[in-house]
This record gives structure tokens, C-alpha cells and sequence, in this order.
């Protein structure tokens, strides 16, 4: 189901002043918080969709992207929830699930090795903890690493799309049990290095790229570095500096979907800090025309 319009969810035109959305969130955050409203599974929801439409609209960078593309400027970004949206999942033959924080791995798991451990009933191994790290690119597209845990090699598949902090539960593979009883189970927290040019936002992919004023002014092509390789894009004439361009397709995958979201690039416009006499002559005669109305 298609979500609603950020500004309908919290009653305010698209033009709303920022203290319009603060109170506009307050008053429907005081009316559906769970803790008003025990059990109520409708609540509950309006108080989430309220809570993503106001990470997003209270957020000028976000707004913007939101008013100019709409939930796909955005990528979901104000939609996590902390809970676990895929439950038990299967990746090629290995079954797992993903915790997204919460408090309750940690509740989970005792100390073991520093991360933690505990049995689950008498006949139960330990829970064992560790991580690895991937680069950017293997977060989007997803990998397979080799872990060794207790002098037992795993092959960990991390599936396209996951984000950085989640872990993933490979049931059996933690610690035996006393007396022949059921092992416990391997979590492993992903860590994803940061990009030099990219950063990720959802399943968005946000890069920026500096044109000279210029360029700006009479329109170029530029290089853009996306996750599947350098694409040529172009800027029309008169661009102005912040505005966003989207590269549909080129963004990070949802978890369990093989849809991706789009890369927006923001366009910088270099100004010069020094300029020669000749430069300054040009730039000087082009605002005494401005001001004459010959350019408009």
C-alpha cells in the first residue's frame, strides 16, 4: 500500500512554517503515543506514520528532496522501526533474521568474549556475538564472508541492501549444549566502511557534485561516481546551486526486494576566489547589462 502524503498525515499545507509542523506533530503524538493508547494496534500506526512525516518535514535537507521527488527523495528515511519487518528469512539455502536494535539482543545475549552469551533453558548451547566489516559497495549489492568462530569456519551470506549496525542470526551455529542438547545460535553485527564520494540514506545513494558558475550558468555534463560505475549526466542551463538531480535505479536495494532506490546528486557551484582583471571587467560589464534589463 502506497504511503500517505507527509504533509495530510500531519493536517499542514506544503508551505507550512517549521513551528506549524512541530505543532501540527505534537498534537498527534500526545493523541496516538502507545502509552495513551494501550493495545491499539491503529494508534500505534498513526503515531509511526507521524513520527516518519516529521523526521522527514522537520529536516530541511530532507523537505526539500521530499517536495521536489516525494517518498523516493527520501528512501524511507524517517520509516525505520526497530523491529524485525522480515521475521525468519531464507539467502540461498541459509536461514536467518535481522535485528535492528532495539535493546533486544542485548537481552538476549549474557558475556561471552566480551559481546555476550547465555543459555536458553537447561539443554541449550551459548549464543555466540561478533562482526565483520564490508565496504559500501558489498552492503549494496551483498557478499560472502568467511568468519571463524570457536575454530569453525562459516560462510556468512550478507544479502544486498543491508545497513550498517544490523545483524544477522545463523540459528545452530553458537555454542553446544550440555549433554547432547541444542547448539545455540551465531549473531553477527555488519559494519559497513564509509565511501569517499557516496553516503547512504534509506535506499538512497546521496553524492554531490561542483560545477563552475559558468557551467551553471550555460549548462554542462558531468561525471557522476554511482554504485554500478561512472554515469554522464546533464546539468541545464541555469542551474542553481543545491538543486537535486535523481539517477532512477541507481540507489540501494530493500532488504528482501530487488527494487532499488534512486542516487540524488546535489549540484555545488563553485565560485572563484581569485580573479584576474580581465575576469573581473567581464563579470562587471555582465551585471551593469543585467541591470540595464538587456538579460533577464
Amino acid at each position: 500500500m502506497s504511503k500517505r502524503d507527509y504533509y495530510e498525515v500531519l493536517g499542514v499545507q506544503k508551505g507550512a512554517s517549521d513551528d506549524e509542523i512541530k505543532k501540527a506533530f505534537r498534537k498527534l503524538a500526545i493523541k496516538y503515543h502507545p502509552d495513551k493508547n494501550p493495545g491499539n494496534k491503529e494508534a500505534e500506526a498513526k503515531f509511526k506514520e507521524a513520527n516518519e512525516a516529521y523526521s522527514v518535514l522537520s529536516d530541511k535537507t530532507k523537505r526539500a528532496r521530499y517536495d521536489q521527488f516525494g517518498h523516493a527523495g527520501v528512501g524511507g528515511a524517517g520509516s525505520s522501526d526497530g523491529g524485525n519487518p522480515f521475521g525468519a528469512y531464507g539467502f540461498n539455502g541459509q536461514s536467518f533474521n535481522f535485528d535492528f536494535g532495539g535493546g533486544g539482543l542485548d537481552d538476549i545475549l549474557g558475556s561471552i568474549f566480551g559481546f555476550g552469551g547465555g543459555f536458553r533453558g537447561a539443554r541449550r548451547g551459548r549464543d555466540y556475538k561478533t562482526s565483520t566489516t564490508i565496504d559500501f559497495k558489498e552492503a549494496i549489492f551483498g557478499v560472502t564472508k568467511d568468519i571463524t568462530i570457536d575454530g569453525e569456519n562459516v560462510k556468512l551470506k550478507i544479502p544486498a541492501g543491508i545497513h550498517d549496525g544490523q545483524s544477522i542470526r545463523l540459528s545452530g551455529r553458537g555454542g553446544p549444549a550440555p549433554e547432547g542438547g541444542e547448539r545455540g545460535d551465531l549473531y553477527v553485527e555488519i559494519r559497513v566502511r564509509a565511501d569517499k564520494h557516496l553516503t547512504r540514506e534509506g535506499d538512497l545513494i546521496l553524492s554531490e557534485v561542483t560545477i563552475t558558475m559558468t557551467e551553471a550558468a550555460l549548462g554542462t555534463e558531468v561525471d557522476v561516481e554511482t554504485v554500478d560505475g561512472v554515469i554522464t549526466m546533464k546539468v541545464p542551463a541555469g542551474t542553481q546551486p543545491g538543486t537535486n538531480f535523481k539517477l532512477s535505479g541507481h540507489g540501494a536495494p530493500r532488504l528482501g526486494s530487488e527494487e532499488r532506490g534512486p542516487h540524488i546528486v546535489t549540484i555545488l557551484v563553485e565560485i572563484p576566489k581569485n580573479l584576474s582583471r580581465k575576469q573581473k571587467e567581464l563579470l562587471q560589464e555582465f551585471d551593469k547589462a543585467k541591470k540595464r534589463g538587456i538579460f533577464r
